[in-house]
């Protein structure tokens, strides 16, 4: 299908084509649940679901708890704040969510701006910025947020030799009325902490007029090291915040007090998402282990071929010692492909719980590596629709006493 037709698709609400991919794995909803009947888990989901983005609650055996329906164009009726609006409400995804203990949800429009909304579907809060990616909360209240700001062409530039027009990606902190409290540049960081040589380790020529696709870093993930996981850490404080660039296969730590970045380590991961601390000392994250060389037709489809093969990977990384382990993807029966995005969450039982975005697909394995709950977001015969989001909750984080 041609760029032009696909998107005539999206703008006539004919098909949500930006949503679908080419299925990979059979069958629809829970098709995996090795869970006991009076497990009293939750798992969120944030994705594409009857007919538009929506983010929902559900219990092991696939049934709804709670849902939000949302619709760009309801909650943001003024776009000014975005470099480039999206035409409809199908041009727009849901990339970060979380659900806090009220039942209510904290999430972003990708580039389009924060919300928090209650769990009656009331629009609490926004936030007219162009948020993107992760959202995760802060320990002393509040949340940690990716955001982005947009220099236009002919403005100066405050970070040679990149020229303007380009993204500076930002770290936000956000109170939990929605009120940015502290906003870090994250070009500036590196430039501060004299680490430029990293961000023009291109191989560009830097011309005066070179083409480029205009982000610095493409931030990916802010999260912070918790305090009861500190002393697990010890090169690191309670407080720290760690950041994916996926442009540059680089994770770092850094103070967001004193600016300073602690540490940095470039691969051997590959355009990875998601890192996270561990009780094991570890940090985790999805690496997407693939290029854009993976997309058949029109790069603007991005549409994962079928043939291509199934390598991204979970590893498991000790900053202290250095040793790397690959927990996830290294095994026949394991295989899963994520080009772009792609979540994954520690468990308490030492498991996982991984989105794979492009797959339509979430799914939680136990210590063992084995599936023990597994959920695919079927579209259609050929397709499903993407999963941006998954997070597990145990009953006890809510103080919800009756969903209905």
């Amino acid at each position: 299908m041609s760029a032009a037709k696909d998107e005539a698709f999206v703008i006539s609400k004919i098909e949500p084509t930006h949503f679908l991919q080419p299925s990979r794995y059979p069958g629809s909803g829970v098709t995996t649940n090795k869970f006991l009947s009076n497990d009293r888990s939750f798992v969120l989901l944030a994705g594409f679901f009857e007919g538009n983005n929506q983010i929902r609650l559900v219990r092991r055996d696939g049934s709804v708890v709670a849902k939000w329906p949302l619709k760009f164009s309801e909650i943001f009726k003024d776009t000014s704040h975005i470099h480039l609006p999206p035409q409809t409400d199908w041009n727009i995804d849901v990339h970060g969510a979380l659900v806090l203990p009220d039942g209510s949800v904290v999430f972003n429009f990708e580039y389009g701006g924060l919300v928090k909304i209650d769990r009656f579907n009331q629009v609490v809060w926004t936030l007219p910025r162009e948020t993107h990616h992760s959202v995760e909360t802060a320990k002393d209240g509040g949340f940690w947020v990716c955001a982005r700001r947009f220099h236009p062409q002919g403005s100066r530039s405050a970070f040679e030799p990149f020229q303007t027009p380009y993204n500076e990606d930002t770290i936000l902190k956000v109170s939990e009325d929605g009120k940015v409290v502290r906003e870090i540049s994250v070009p500036k960081l590196f430039y501060d902490n004299g680490l430029e040589s990293l961000l023009t380790s291109t191989g560009d020529y830097f011309l005066k007029e070179m083409a480029w696709d205009g982000e610095i870093v493409h931030l990916n993930k802010v999260g912070e090291l918790s305090p009861n996981l500190a002393g697990k850490f010890p090169m690191f404080q309670a407080g720290d915040l760690i950041i994916s660039l996926r442009k540059y296969n680089l994770l770092a730590v850094l103070s967001p007090k004193t600016r300073r970045i602690k540490w940095w380590r470039i691969g051997p991961w590959v355009r990875q998402h998601d890192p996270e601390f561990t009780k094991s000392g570890t940090i985790i994250i999805f690496d997407n282990n693939a290029y854009r060389t993976a997309f058949g037709g029109e790069l603007s489809q991005d549409k994962s071929l079928l043939s291509i093969p199934r390598a991204s990977k979970i590893l498991s990384f000790n900053p202290n010692t250095g040793e790397i382990q690959n927990i996830y993807g290294q095994r026949k029966g394991q295989e899963l492909l994520s080009v772009l995005r792609g979540k994954v969450q520690a468990t308490p039982d030492n498991g996982l719980l991984i989105t794979e975005f492009e797959g339509g697909r979430v799914f939680q394995t136990d210590a063992q590596g084995q599936i023990v709950w597994q959920y695919i977001n079927r579209y259609d015969e050929d397709h499903v629709a993407e999963i941006t989001e998954a997070r597990l909750y145990p009953a006890d984080y809510f103080t919800v006493k009756d969903w209905r």
